[in-house]
């Protein structure tokens, strides 16, 4: 049954459409993604992406159609903005994030992501003086601590040097063997092997 469960189909997305004022930003999206699948979200700037995350995640509202996670973990949403109150520590800030979200701090996980993103060195360091590709690990750093199935993530690969992008991937390869499935934004065309499928949101818009 476990095997089976990896393949099932536990978002829906049917129908979606967005627009502020009279600007259509996403329109008719249809989009599903199983279990233990990695999907990209394509576009320029400022042409939906994030949008479209929150509109997955329940952060805002949209005009028409449907999405449903059918998943007994539910999602977790990380934004391009921080995810962090700039005084705390990545300990102290994890400590808020999950009691946010209902969910217990655990000592020896949150120890092993601290190794493995590499940023043990600044667990003590207020969040606010770290640099912006170590603030990316410190929000992944909250990912991997805290439990869904459903991960969305905007941009998570700006600001990472080549050893944070593999660092990275491969964290992501561990989620997808765990049955845990990602969506994160870019405005870059990724690498094949950072995703399964893709979606450009210049497909969801007006044709003019």
């Amino acid at each position: 049954m476990a095997l089976n469960k990896a393949h099932e189909v536990m978002l829906k997305v049917h129908n979606l459409s967005k627009s502020f004022s009279n600007t259509t930003i996403l329109k008719s999206v249809h989009f599903n993604l199983e279990l233990g699948k990695i999907c990209v979200i394509i576009g320029n700037n400022g042409s939906g992406k994030t949008t479209f995350l929150k509109c997955l995640s329940g952060l805002m509202n949209y005009d028409s159609g449907s999405i449903n996670f059918n998943c007994p973990n539910g999602h977790l949403f990380l934004s391009d903005k921080l995810n962090i109150f700039g005084d705390l520590t990545i300990k102290e800030n994890l400590k808020v994030i999950a009691t946010y979200h209902n969910q217990n701090y655990d000592e020896l996980s949150f120890n092993d992501s601290l190794v493995t993103l590499n940023i043990k060195q600044f667990k003590d360091m207020p969040l606010k003086f770290l640099s912006r590709g170590n603030l990316q690990r410190n929000k992944l750093c909250i990912a991997m601590n805290l439990n869904w199935d459903y991960l969305l993530i905007d941009e998570p690969f700006s600001n990472l040097d080549k050893e944070g992008i593999k660092i990275f991937n491969n964290i992501f390869e561990d989620f997808k063997s765990k049955n845990k499935s990602i969506i994160y934004s870019s405005h870059q065309s990724p690498k094949k092997s950072l995703f399964d499928s893709s979606i450009s949101v210049e497909d969801f818009k007006d044709k003019k």
